[in-house]
């Protein structure tokens, strides 16, 4: 039987962080790494054109919280894991939950696969 890959989008601005979540990636079945980058607007077009499932998402690049991050995580269909080394409780208002999740720095394959697992309940 053939399923579709879930499409996916890792966006930090630390390089080793990007290629650790893509090996992560890489080691499950049914996952499409779509892009890894430091540029939130691409992957905001591609999300737009409902051409990735999943986004790993730091939301502090480059130093700053990424903007605007509320109004993305409301306004799509695609899910989000948010990767970041703060604390749960300095994430504010960011509403997680239900279609996004929230992974604390450093990751292990195993936490990975987990709250992937759960994001896109693959089993």
């Amino acid at each position: 039987m053939y399923t579709m890959p879930y499409r996916c989008a890792i966006v930090d601005d630390e390089p080793l962080a990007r290629e650790l979540l893509s090996n992560y990636l890489s080691k499950m079945e049914h996952m499409e790494l779509v892009i890894a980058t430091d540029q939130l607007h691409t992957v905001m077009e591609l999300v737009n054109e409902r051409a990735i499932d999943l986004i790993l998402l730091d939301v502090n690049i480059y130093g700053r919280q990424t903007s605007g991050l509320n109004q993305l995580l409301k306004n799509t269909d695609c899910r989000f894991i948010v990767v970041t080394a703060y604390p749960l409780a300095s994430l504010g208002d960011i509403p997680l939950g239900g279609r996004h999740g929230y992974l604390p720095k450093p990751v292990s394959f195993s936490r990975f696969k987990d709250q992937v697992t759960k994001m896109l309940k693959i089993a």
